[in-house]
């Protein structure tokens, strides 16, 4: 009798802690991501921000389909309190490109456009990127270009120019470029490329190509500008390089919000986590982050930082290469595994199908003071610069357009 009813104690007992993981796991906020929009408990806690938002930051690790479907998602629901605005991490120029592509043939147009030059474009070479500024687009809304102009963007440019261009030499020297651009992307050959390799004597020789086209001037400005970036990371002057970048993204933004209409323009960004996240960042660095804080203060209106971040899955790596240019990879990340940690939950609560939505105020007040000063400069950048962490265990790669 004494052996039966400690087996059934045993096994209440375990029924007991069972069903208490279980309700553990149940009470973190899940949010589904459908072409309906989002659901879920987790859906909520986004979706009753959005009102008051002005701007609505979503910082992401590249090369996951996951943040731009959500994006894409609050993108649609927020459009009736007035968000048409959408922030993009590439040049005013390139997004000028983009957008004409997109609203003339659409996502598969951008794909037969990059053809061959898959790295001409950052992320919006990536289908699910592509669909959340064409679903903007559609809707009546624009892009903001915002950033220095991408790497690989004379393999658009280039081209750009060679088309304006009057006279056989003008054609035929931008011709000899755009060929040598294209090759060193072909081959991964990173040394050779044009914004690495292009010196004064080179923007100077294309300046003189276009004495009164205002257009073609501007265009080399921008590219003159993002090329001295990239220059200066090559010399390895990290903190000068980013320093700049940021101060070029600033002002192209502010260039774009002055220039909309209405008092108060409301806008979605999707960036990179460091760009989007409040305070300085563990580069040192005070980024467009921290600059729209203000702005929506002076509105009376607010912010929201989403950082949607897979805790595992697979993810699209992006690398010049003559093998290709795109890699799917397995992902797992040290910082979200932390924050959940800290957060006194285990990994096993994330779920593989659908989205985790952590509030990350309750999280920092727990800590305090003397908890953050614990944490390495990455991890406190997440958690003192969002509101909320949107994780997953089953993150699926971002999807190339084109080869």
């Amino acid at each position: 009798m004494i052996v039966k009813t400690l087996a059934a104690a045993m096994a209440a007992a375990v029924m007991a802690a069972s069903a208490l993981a279980q309700e553990e796991a149940s009470a973190i906020p899940v949010m589904n991501v459908s072409d309906d929009g989002l659901s879920g408990p987790g859906a909520a806690l986004l979706l009753d921000r959005l009102q008051d938002a002005q701007f609505i930051l979503v910082g992401e690790d590249h090369g996951f389909a996951g943040s731009p479907q959500i994006t894409a998602a609050l993108a649609r629901q927020a459009r009736q309190y007035g968000v048409i605005h959408h922030v993009v991490e590439i040049g005013p120029y390139s997004a000028d490109w983009a957008s004409g592509v997109l609203k003339r043939d659409g996502v598969d147009g951008v794909a037969a456009a990059l053809e061959g030059r898959p790295l001409a474009m950052p992320f919006l070479n990536m289908r699910e990127d592509a669909e959340l500024a064409l679903s903007v687009l559609d809707s009546g809304g624009d892009l903001w270009g915002v950033d220095q102009e991408f790497i690989g963007s004379p393999l658009l440019h280039l081209q750009t120019l060679h088309d304006r261009a009057r006279g056989e030499h003008a054609k035929t020297r931008l011709q000899e470029l755009l060929a040598t651009e294209t090759e060193a992307f072909a081959t991964g050959n990173q040394g050779a490329f044009f914004m690495f390799t292009a010196t004064e004597d080179v923007f100077a020789e294309l300046q003189s190509y276009f004495p009164r086209d205002k257009t073609s001037l501007e265009l080399i400005a921008a590219m003159q500008e993002s090329a001295g970036i990239y220059q200066s990371y090559a010399r390895g002057e990290n903190f000068v390089s980013n320093t700049d970048r940021i101060d070029l993204i600033k002002r192209q933004f502010l260039q774009h919000y002055g220039s909309a209409r209405g008092g108060a323009p409301r806008a979605i960004f999707k960036m990179g986590a460091i760009h989007a996240g409040r305070g300085t960042t563990f580069l040192n660095t005070f980024d467009i982050g921290s600059l729209v804080e203000g702005i929506a203060a002076a509105n009376g209106l607010q912010v929201m930082r989403i950082a949607v971040y897979p805790l595992a899955g697979k993810q699209t790596r992006v690398m010049p290469s003559p093998e290709g240019a795109f890699a799917t990879v397995e992902y797992a990340s040290e910082e979200v595994a932390a924050l959940i940690a800290l957060a006194g939950l285990a990994n096993e609560n994330v779920p593989e199908d659908g989205w985790a939505v952590i509030a990350l105020d309750p999280l920092r007040r727990k800590l305090g003071q003397k908890g953050m000063k614990e944490l390495s400069p990455e991890l406190k950048f997440m958690l003192l610069g969002y509101d909320f962490l949107v994780t997953t265990r089953g993150a699926h790669g971002a999807t190339p357009l084109a080869n």
